[in-house]
């Protein structure tokens, strides 16, 4: 903003109190003199005010049109005739690139906040240049050169914004090395950064903000090993002989080493020094690292929070000790007063009843706070599988110690309609149609309708789950299923129901028990003519026949989700039992132990780890009918992959039959990309024998492959796996296809 030397004058003699005669603009086109002398706000008649010329400059400022706006004055008449002296910004009417070589033209016009007709300033010319030279620099183009130049207007008086590029060459990272550095080699330096020097597997890219950040990261290595005031002197750039590869020296000062002193504290009524001491993850003695320091900070901060000092404030001063190498930590402890929880809101639930989500919570109002019950009751809420995301905030309340606690939900699709289709090696064309919704009206209620079929396989099943009946933890399930199933040797049809009772163990955390009713008339037909088949003596057995079952079931569930879980264990006992009392004309038992662990890793990879073993037997006299027997292969709970469905069987003489008892192993290391997809490398080993007895667990088909989940909404889990099978007569890759099934 500029005055002229006649308005200088006109602030001298303000006191003179000159009136306005005239109020002219030039150098405007496109903006009106109207608009500007509007929103200038004098008017010829108006007494002089030095105030409100610098007011009505500084909104003609802000009107975003002008890159310049003089203010000049004429008083010979004895009044201020005032000129405005207007400089435009462009208007813009496209953008165009220069000799652009690698940039992509596209992906930086969706990245520019500048659109044709706009009036476009000096600063937002010079902000679009640095997203230009970003783009570049994203494909190692650091030295490249990009200028702005404005063309002619047109005939409209808007000019076309040119940016004149030279993209320079291909830059990446040649050397990194250090100086000042005894305790650890370069190597190791290296190591902690994400910038790496390029080479055959590495790429070399650079980009400032992420060797900043790696500098960081080399200090926050030495403080957590022993180095607690490392720091970086200076780092020099320069560039490698070929001109295409940076160099950067960094100069660093690593101080002394230490180790920790004395830990004691004060201030601490609730529990003694001997009890902090053992929950810390530092002991007297230990290599100096910041990272245990704060980790036992929150540990401490934890252990307060479980006896209701949500307030405990814990404060550690760090001090020299004795010897010098050491490190005393005095931890200040102010307890404050226990708080109990006021009220708890639940927000964000749009669909789901509130009762549904109270129903999770082990935290109540009037409780003492403990962290470990709101810890239960997020996971809790969360393992339902109604809600994208949970949060937890607290409000706090005046005069008193007490605490408000809100659990804001996000609500999901929980609903599923989906069709699909498959082929897989052993099954051919295969598909399904599905409906169901895991929260009923928002009451939790679980119904499902899901049809498969596929050249083996025809199969209704239709089923109903409620979760808490009449309020209550006791979940009480049905289900109605219809299936043909067309194997080699004979067909079999199974049409039935099945009633399901189950309940939370209270003595035994995450556990729950059940037992499931089932009848079922069973028709085997289209049986083999071969006298010499095992299967050949179903002919002998009048069908059909009706399974009357009980099966018992204990479940121990710590998985923090039920999709794509991160840690936690899923374990489950399961006895079947048809026959004897029960009445129906077929007897057997059988049992399944089912065991899987998931094993955080780093960053979103997990280990996961499944066994799963199952025996089946006589009862009553009667042998288990051949479809009860153990078939492995393909996917599911029986699932080997790497071979086709019910392709691993046990061997009676030397016919092909399946076992009666069998032994699976799974091993996947699983990355979760995101909280809806998941990629996972697995290995699986699996066997079925005769019996117990003659079970040998150094004999196991193995396979191993790659694999991935998605999580669709209305679809529920996809998932596709491509394996491998490493043993047996035909070895090959073989590709399995799932829908909702567990994996």
């Amino acid at each position: 903003m500029r005055f002229s030397t006649a308005l200088l004058a006109i602030v001298i003699s303000a006191s003179l109190a000159l009136e306005i005669g005239s109020v002219e603009v030039i150098g405007n086109s496109f903006v009106s003199s109207d608009l500007i002398t509007r929103v200038f706000g004098l008017e010829t008649g108006d007494v002089y005010n030095p105030a409100a010329v610098s007011r009505g400059t500084r909104d003609l400022f802000g009107l975003g049109y002008f890159s310049n706006i003089e203010i000049q004055a004429d008083t010979a008449g004895g009044v201020a005739d005032l000129l405005i002296v207007v400089n435009e910004n462009r208007l813009l009417s496209r953008i165009e690139f220069s000799n652009p070589g690698c940039l992509d033209e596209d992906d930086v016009l969706d990245s520019l906040s500048l659109f044709p007709g706009q009036t476009v300033s000096p600063g937002q010319v010079e902000e679009a240049r640095t997203v230009v030279l970003h783009f570049y620099a994203e494909d190692h183009r650091h030295e490249a050169l990009v200028t702005p130049i404005w063309l002619d207007p047109d005939s409209d008086n808007r000019s076309v914004l040119l940016f004149e590029c030279e993209e320079g060459p291909n830059i990446r990272v040649g050397e990194i090395n250090f100086s000042g550095n005894t305790a650890f080699n370069d190597g190791k330096l290296r190591g902690q950064m994400d910038t790496r020097q390029d080479s055959f597997w590495r790429s070399g890219r650079y980009r400032k903000n992420e060797f900043e950040a790696g500098l960081d990261s080399v200090i926050v290595f030495y403080q957590d090993h022993g180095y607690p005031e490392a720091r970086i002197l200076d780092v020099e750039q320069s560039m490698l002989e070929d001109g295409r590869h940076l160099r950067f020296e960094i100069t660093l000062e690593e101080g002394g080493y230490y180790t920790f002193g004395d830990i004691s504290f004060s201030g601490n009524e609730a529990f003694s020094d001997s009890i902090l001491v053992s929950v810390m993850d530092m002991k007297p003695g230990d290599e100096y690292s910041r990272k245990k320091l704060h980790s036992s900070l929150m540990t401490l901060y934890e252990l307060f929070q479980e006896r209701g000092y949500f307030y405990a404030g814990i404060d550690p001063v760090v001090t020299a000790g004795d010897p010098d190498n050491t490190l005393d930590i005095a931890y200040i402890v102010n307890e404050g007063e226990r708080a109990h929880v006021r009220r708890i809101e639940i927000t964000g639930n749009n669909r789901t009843l509130e009762n549904i989500i109270r129903r999770q919570l082990t935290v109540y109002p009037g409780d003492m706070f403990q962290r470990s019950a709101l810890m239960r009751s997020y996971r809790n809420i969360y393992y339902l599988n109604y809600f994208s995301n949970v949060g937890v905030d607290f409000r706090y309340l005046e005069d008193s110690p007490d605490v408000d606690i809100v659990f804001d939900v996000e609500e999901k699709t929980t609903g599923k309609a989906g069709i699909g289709a498959a082929y897989g090696g052993g099954t051919g064309f295969s598909g399904f149609v599905e409906l169901g919704e895991t929260n009923l009206f928002g009451r939790g209620q679980h119904l499902n309708f899901n049809y498969q079929f596929s050249k083996t396989q025809q199969d209704i099943h239709i089923s109903f789950t409620e979760p808490w009946f009449r309020d209550t933890p006791l979940s009480l399930g049905g289900e109605i299923f219809h299936t043909t199933y067309n194997e080699s040797e004979y067909d079999r049809r199974r049409t039935g129901g099945a009633v399901t009772v189950g309940r939370p163990i209270p003595w035994v955390d995450y556990s729950s028990a059940s037992i499931k009713y089932s009848l079922e008339k069973v028709n085997v037909f289209n049986i083999t003519s071969d006298t010499t088949s095992y299967y050949y003596s179903l002919r002998d057995i009048d069908w059909p026949r009706w399974t009357s079952s009980v099966r018992l079931n204990f479940t121990r569930d710590s998985r923090d989700r039920q999709m794509f879980a991160s840690r936690g264990s899923l374990n489950s006992l399961t006895g079947e039992f048809a026959g004897g009392v029960l009445g129906g004309n077929i007897g057997f038992q059988k049992y399944l132990i089912d065991s899987s662990w998931h094993v955080p890793s780093f960053w979103r990879f997990i280990f996961f780890l499944r066994a799963r073993v199952g025996m089946v037997a006589s009862l009553d006299g009667r042998e288990p009918p051949a479809y009860e027997l153990f078939e492995l292969g393909g996917t599911g709970f029986y699932g080997v992959r790497g071979y086709p469905s019910n392709s691993i069987t046990g061997r009676t003489g030397y016919e092909k039959v399946g076992g009666r008892s069998m032994l699976i192993l799974t091993a996947e290391y699983r990355c979760r990309i995101i909280d809806q997809l998941q990629l996972a490398v697995f290995a699986d080993a699996g066997n079925t024998w005769d019996s117990w007895s003659s079970s040998d667990f150094s004999d196991l088909n193995r396979g191993a492959g790659i694999g991935i989940r998605i999580e669709v909404p209305m679809l529920g889990v996809i998932g596709f796996d491509y394996a491998y099978s490493l043993d047996g007569s035909e070895r090959g890759w073989e590709p399995h296809f799932q829908f909702g099934t567990i994996f």
